[in-house]
């Protein structure tokens, strides 16, 4: 999904856009659901809402302001409790669930934690073939809540992936839009702050199964015909 900011084309929506403090610190889910929405509206006009509707998209480009009134109703129209830290896996699982029944979507969302390593990929795999982005928790460090340990996103450049400014990340949610392997690993490709970010799989599961934890590192599963 991409959005026009100024002279630039970002991939998917950005946190930092908001003129709310609030939603700049923790707005990353709120963004996550509301890319969700969009995009799954795109796909399937069964899914289309006025609000989205109302999103000016000129050349295939959605325009910058209105995506942030999408934002703003999205999140007081539906959001069911953003709290100063963020929003629980299972308050987007809540939210969507919401949003799936005001506007008569039969979709069905779940919040899947405490998976393996192998099932949490089987699942996101199934999902994109799907064409359902995914929803990915970067859950907070485990046992010290103000733990600044994280993981790496990686940006490709000329054909190879190098590190990021965006280092160390953590309680934070981005959407994954796809999966690829390169040199035998395997990627999880994401959108946050409105760049396209790629997350090594094998790095995320080391630090869910040894910093984070598998409550708070989960996936939002769509289930539904689409």
């Amino acid at each position: 999904m991409k959005i026009k900011n100024l002279n630039l084309v970002s991939y998917g929506g950005n946190q930092n856009w908001s003129k709310s403090k609030k939603m700049q610190k923790v707005g990353c889910g709120v963004i996550a659901m509301a890319d969700l929405t969009m995009y799954l509206a795109e796909q399937n006009p069964n899914m289309m809402t006025d609000a989205i509707r109302k999103i000016n998209k000129p050349k295939g480009l959605y325009n910058k302001h209105d995506y942030l009134e999408y934002v703003r109703f999205f999140y007081v129209h539906y959001v069911i409790l953003l709290m100063h830290k963020g929003m629980l896996g299972i308050t987007l699982k809540h939210t969507m669930n919401r949003y799936f029944m005001l506007n008569d979507i039969g979709l069905k969302a779940k919040w899947k934690m405490m998976q393996s390593d192998e099932s949490m990929l089987r699942d996101i795999r199934h999902l994109i073939r799907k064409n359902k982005p995914v929803i990915l928790a970067i859950g907070p460090n485990r046992y010290n809540p103000f733990g600044k340990k994280g993981i790496s996103l990686y940006v490709d450049k000329d054909g190879e992936l190098k590190s990021s400014i965006r280092e160390n990340v953590h309680s934070h949610y981005v959407t994954v839009t796809g999966v690829c392997t390169i040199k035998g690993r395997e990627y999880l490709v994401v959108s946050s702050w409105g760049k396209k970010y790629y997350i090594d799989y094998k790095e995320y599961r080391n630090y869910v199964n040894n910093v984070g934890d598998k409550f708070t590192s989960g996936i939002l599963y769509i289930q539904g015909l689409l």
